[in-house]
């Protein structure tokens, strides 16, 4: 599944990459990477990906809360994580007043990842079901409306 995400997702994550003081990103599905643009070895990627994975099981106090977003800050870097879904984020960056801003980008950036994962994970209908439940427009009476339809407004009823 990375192989498919990746092409359409690295081109906005590298854009994300430039918004302020960002030094690396690394985009997760579960505990799989689907990018890494940290500036380190996947090692520690994979590594940094399972403490935080770790960390929110833990601070979640087996169940009874939801962590969604960690921020920890270390001599001359901060981490931000951020959960959407199934999906996680995490951003390093060297500017703590950047913090909000690059916590709404991210969120904004998982909802859209969190689409397209779900898109590929469970996909629309094929084209022959779609034809079935919507009328063609070329059903139309002779005044150029639907049938069972009054007026200028274009109703398209579906098949019984």
């Amino acid at each position: 599944m990375a192989a498919s995400i990746t092409p359409s997702l690295r081109s906005a994550l590298e854009r994300l990459k430039h918004a302020g003081s960002v030094n690396g990103l690394l985009l997760c599905w579960r505990r799989q990477i689907l990018i890494n643009l940290l500036p380190f070895e996947e090692f520690r990627a994979e590594r940094l990906l399972q403490s935080l994975h770790d960390a929110r099981a833990h601070f979640g106090s087996g169940g009874d809360r939801d962590v969604k977003t960690f921020w920890f800050g270390y001599e001359g870097v901060f981490v931000l994580a951020l959960f959407q879904g199934e999906c996680l984020l995490i951003t390093l960056h060297t500017h703590a007043s950047e913090v909000d801003f690059l916590r709404r980008a991210g969120l904004t950036f998982l909802e859209d990842t969190q689409l397209l994962v779900d898109a590929l994970l469970q996909p629309s209908p094929d084209d022959e079901i779609s034809r079935v439940e919507t009328q063609p427009l070329s059903d139309l009476d002779n005044g150029g409306h639907p049938p069972q339809s009054s007026g200028l407004t274009k109703v398209i009823p579906r098949h019984g």
